[in-house]
Formats: structure tokens, sequence, C-alpha cells
């Protein structure tokens, strides 16, 4: 008997957060991601492979531009795989990592000057990126 109920409650949650997420794409609201947030104590390889495309992160990264200061260090910018450059910005956690992309932060203008990316491809590039200096 306790097993039905278990299984009712089980369901039932499933039901609602999906219909949850259906209203909300629904009226045209942003869906709350179901993940929880990367914080920066949090940061492995495996977590950002679960989470993001480090595949897609990595083409992008080349054909979008990145590449051109990054590979450089230019004005600062943090190398792939030089853990003593990303040593801070993982400090800072995850959000910020991605927000500092999104957005102007210092050097780096928004999106790294290209507009066309969308969030999606800032996080699989930042992903890739942050993927080369944890384990």
């Amino acid at each position: 008997m306790i097993y039905k109920f278990i299984i009712a409650a089980v369901f039932s949650v499933v039901c609602l957060s999906t219909f949850k997420n259906v209203q909300a794409e629904a009226t045209g609201k942003v869906v709350e991601k179901i993940q929880s947030p990367i914080h920066a104590n949090t940061i492995t390889k495996v977590v950002l492979e679960k989470k993001y495309n480090l595949i897609t992160g990595k083409k992008n990264y080349s054909s979008a531009g990145c590449a051109i200061c990054h590979d450089n260090a230019v004005m600062g910018a943090p190398k792939p795989g030089d853990i003593k450059s990303w040593t801070s910005r993982l400090d800072n956690g995850w959000d910020q990592i991605v927000k500092h992309s999104i957005m102007d932060y210092k050097n780096m203008p928004a999106k790294g000057g290209n507009s066309s990316l969308s969030e999606i491809d800032i996080e699989n590039i930042d992903a890739y990126l942050v993927s080369l200096v944890v384990s």
C-alpha cells in the first residue's frame, strides 16, 4: 500500500513540474532551469560535460573569433588551459564567468564582440575553456 502512495506522490511531482514548464512556455515566460547552478567549488569537467556541449563550445571558440584574443592573452584575456589566469575567475563562480562573457567586462566587449552568439553559445564556449583547467 505504501508503494502506491510513493508512486502516486512521485508521479504528481513530475506532472506538476511538467505542467508548470509547459504553462510558462505557453505564456512566453522564461522557463526556469531545473538543474542547479554550478558553484565555484563544484565546477568539474564531469559537471560541465553533463550540462554543456563542450565540442560545440570548442568549435564556436575557434570560429567565433574568441581565439584571436584568448590564445594570445590580448589585454589580459585568460589563455585556454592556463590555470593561473583562470584561478581568480573560477573563485568568483560559474555565474560570474558567464556574466562577464555575455556583458561588457574590462577589456572584453559583450559576447567577445560577436553579437550573433546566443547565451547558450557563450555558456558552451565558457564550459569548454573552463574544462581545460578543471579535473
